[in-house]
């Protein structure tokens, strides 16, 4: 088949239960779409419920290919990517949760749509940096307080002379890592230019850094777009109203996760705080 939909099982961090809930969110909402189901399986040592994941995978046809525990998601997708022959290929995290009927089709479609140089179609993005210019302004009333803004200034500016380098400052475009479609070869190409991460902020690089898989597309002259529910697809600077990520009901959301679900499930003065983050501005109404 010409499109791998790779699914990232990792034992310590979600285990059986998350896994579950992939398989059961991708029998609810089809992908409509030829694929390869591939499972990459990783962490599972000590951790109850292989076994069982093994006959999920039996059971829906899909291919399990074991790797090491180390290099977190993008490790996990520069690792298989190599040893794939499909044309496309579309990684999914371990707590990505489909939650629109065709998600995959849509996807594949946006991404092959012709004349656009595009280079990857995500599910969501975001605006968001490590590198903030000033503190960003909470809704927070405590953060009103006049002896508690210096001192987010503070630790922001030391947040922006620490990360600066590595981080371009607000807004950052970038698409995030829970769901995504790329040519695999390009994607290969990606993979060749890095190191496997080794700690958490080496992943957060190849993210939404200045050497990330953003900047990577960019410098090729590539898009990156996201595809909505409504089967339309967004440019960077449509996001914010897209109604995919951390606006009030993500309506337009095709494939969730446990960001997507932190913010369904925050109260009302978190979500504004979740939007700023991300977009620089708050959504939710007060």
């Amino acid at each position: 088949m010409s499109l791998a939909l790779v699914y990232l099982a990792r034992g310590a961090d979600g285990g059986l239960p998350a896994a579950k809930a992939f398989f059961k969110a991708y029998h609810v909402y089809p992908p409509r779409c030829p694929h390869e189901l591939i499972v990459i399986t990783k962490g599972w040592s000590g951790i109850a419920g292989r076994n069982e994941l093994e006959q999920l995978a039996q059971a829906n046809s899909a291919r399990l290919v074991d790797l090491p525990d180390d290099g977190f998601d993008w490790g996990a997708y520069m690792r298989l990517a190599p040893l794939l022959t499909h044309t496309w290929v579309c990684f999914l995290n371990t707590h990505s949760r489909p939650c629109v009927d065709g998600w995959l089709n849509l996807l594949k479609v946006s991404a092959e749509a012709p004349g656009m140089n595009i280079g990857a179609v995500g599910a969501t993005a975001s605006w968001q940096t490590l590198a903030p210019v000033l503190p960003l302004p909470s809704v927070n009333a405590e953060y009103n307080n006049p002896l508690i803004y210096p001192l987010r200034l503070i630790r922001n500016t030391v947040r922006f002379v620490t990360n600066i380098r590595d981080f371009p400052s607000f807004p950052n475009p970038h698409l995030r890592s829970n769901a995504f479609i790329v040519r695999r070869e390009l994607f290969v190409d990606f993979a060749a230019a890095q190191q496997i991460p080794r700690c958490k902020r080496d992943a957060l690089k190849l993210e939404s850094g200045r050497v990330g898989f953003t900047a990577f597309l960019g410098a090729r002259g590539l898009k990156m777009l996201v595809a909505g529910a409504d089967s339309r697809v967004y440019g960077s600077k449509e996001w914010v109203d897209s109604g995919i990520f951390r606006a009030p009901g993500q309506p337009n959301l095709l494939v969730a996760d446990n960001q997507t679900i932190a913010y369904d499930m925050a109260d009302n003065n978190s979500k504004r705080n979740f939007e700023k983050s991300a977009w620089g501005r708050i959504l939710t109404n007060l």
